[in-house]
């Protein structure tokens, strides 16, 4: 029997059409998936044959898994499940190796494609909320991913593993099988991926894991790594995640001589970062604020006068709120006796002498903050103008 190139596309357009259609309407199960598989492999066996037509079956698989068709297989794999779709596609060869130099996650205007076709889902969505129809994590399952995302050079690949492992039901149950298989180094390895999204993703991942005492522990090692992609970009998709990961290793002061080093780059993007870094920063600068050893290096760091201009009724609510609460508990830690009993000479441009100098005009900023409309906002700037001495 003959077997054209364009029959084994309807069939994959049949195929994966069907697939869709049982997942939007919450129908798939495993069965779905192994029918579909079974019927793509039957003319997978008739089209490739040995010799020049097993060649010419290559090319025409390589053609028919285009960019095209790459995206409407991500595009189906949606939901906590995302990553076992993603999994069996790749064990019946519905995905191929991603061609030379091919750069599918991010476009010209540095966007992720696989946000534009849907595939990443909403993150917000807690593993709980999946239905409870949704298939179970094994070991196999699990070594069989993380072998995948070690050993695949194809972004789109490892992108949509990265974006969907952590809700996978169960995963949140099964951390000590994942760090038993070594997931958490092979997680780390895309630290150093040459695509900004898959570094992003990574380190979304440890974000989830960060939040097992455990994983926490075996997360600090990877703080240098993360300090140094946050400083080395200007993109908010990567900078969000590398801050609150690195927000989440702040809570314990163990990790602080590891982060100080970069207190005034934080400081940088207080004064510059968008509503949603300075909030995710402020996160990090008040848990530092609590370490007495840190209070120096944090008040000598040097800024420019107008971040004064920070405390301002345009601000976001909850930023302006923690940063008073920050600068708030930076005043109470300088005015302690064990601070004071220190000799201590602070730069002309620090941020000592712009708030708490004999020159300063941070007062009068607080004041004007006194009339603010939220109660919080009032009480927090009538509480440091009242301890300024």
């Amino acid at each position: 029997m003959c077997v054209h190139y364009y029959d084994v596309r309807d069939h994959y357009d049949t195929t994966t059409a069907k697939l869709s259609k049982h997942i939007q309407n919450g129908k798939f199960s495993w069965n779905n998936m192994h029918l579909a598989v079974q019927s793509l492999q039957q003319i997978d066996a008739k089209f490739g044959q040995s010799g020049n037509r097993g060649k010419q079956y290559q090319f025409k698989m390589g053609e028919l898994f285009d960019e095209t068709c790459r995206k409407k297989l991500i595009g189906i794999l949606t939901g906590a499940g995302a990553v076992y779709l993603l999994y069996r596609a790749i064990r019946s060869g519905l995905v191929t190796p991603q061609e030379e130099d091919e750069d599918l996650l991010i476009d010209k205007c540095g966007n992720s494609t696989l946000d534009s076709i849907g595939a990443l889902g909403d993150h917000s969505v807690p593993p709980s909320s999946v239905s409870s129809n949704s298939v179970k994590m094994t070991l196999q399952d699990l070594k069989s991913i993380l072998t995948i995302l070690h050993e695949s050079k194809d972004p789109v690949i490892r992108g949509t593993i990265l974006t969907s492992i952590y809700r996978i039901p169960g995963f949140s149950a099964n951390q000590e099988l994942f760090r038993s298989e070594g997931g958490i180094s092979i997680i780390a390895e895309s630290l150093d991926d040459p695509l900004s999204y898959i570094k992003a993703s990574a380190v979304t991942v440890f974000n989830f894991l960060g939040n097992d005492p455990v994983n926490r522990d075996l997360l600090v090692k990877y703080i240098p790594q993360v300090l140094k992609l946050t400083t080395s970009t200007f993109q908010e998709f990567e900078q969000l995640p590398c801050l609150r990961f690195l927000t989440k290793m702040s809570h314990n002061h163990r990790s602080h001589f590891m982060l100080k080093h970069v207190t005034p780059h934080f400081f940088h993007l207080l004064q510059t970062g968008s509503s949603s870094i300075k909030f995710q920063v402020l996160q990090i600068l008040i848990n530092f604020s609590t370490n007495l050893e840190l209070t120096f290096d944090m008040l000598n760091v040097p800024v420019q006068a107008s971040f004064l201009f920070l405390f301002n009724y345009f601000q976001r609510q909850d930023v302006l709120n923690d940063l008073l609460l920050f600068i708030s508990n930076l005043n109470d830690v300088r005015r302690s006796l064990p601070y004071r009993s220190g000799n201590r000479e602070y730069c002309e441009d620090s941020i000592f002498v712009l708030l708490f100098g004999p020159n300063s005009q941070f007062s009068s900023r607080l004041i004007y903050l006194m009339a603010f409309p939220d109660d919080r906002i009032k009480l927090q700037a009538a509480r440091i103008v009242t301890n300024l001495g």
